[in-house]
């Protein structure tokens, strides 16, 4: 598995843990550093994520809601909610990657750790958001 998959894998948890007991980013990354075997390695792209998801949270679940019309954000589960924000922030802010790398790494991610149905769902989001691709505010 390649060190970014890795990296992905680590913010979804992190986001999820940020969802679920509503902490602050640096209290969750600290208590999941020291709880966690992971390599330091992965941590520069892992907190480009985090925080980068989390400082853009409101932009990114407003093009989740508009383009999942059908589901409302707080519906979702709350693994699939993660997954697509990290996917959405990269897709929407990060530039070196493409759009693609982004929606199969969210895919793949989903289908590890989410229902069997998720993949098909996150797909289908990602690509309306990637065929849309808003105008966002640069940096």
């Amino acid at each position: 598995m390649s060190s970014r998959r890795q990296s992905r894998i680590v913010a979804m948890q992190m986001l999820y843990q940020i969802q679920l007991i509503d902490a602050p980013v640096p209290i969750v990354m600290e208590r999941f550093w020291q709880s966690q075997d992971t390599s330091i390695d992965l941590r520069p792209f892992v907190v480009q994520l985090v925080e980068g998801t989390t400082a853009h949270l409101e932009t990114i679940d407003t093009v989740l809601q508009n383009t999942s019309k059908n589901w409302k954000l707080h519906r979702m589960p709350v693994v699939d909610l993660s997954i697509l924000r990290c996917a959405t922030y990269e897709i929407l802010y990060v530039r070196d990657i493409d759009a693609a790398t982004s929606i199969n790494e969210a895919i793949e991610i989903a289908k590890s750790y989410s229902t069997p149905d998720s993949p098909k769902f996150i797909n289908g989001v990602l690509d309306g958001i990637r065929k849309k691709q808003p105008d966002v505010p640069e940096d």
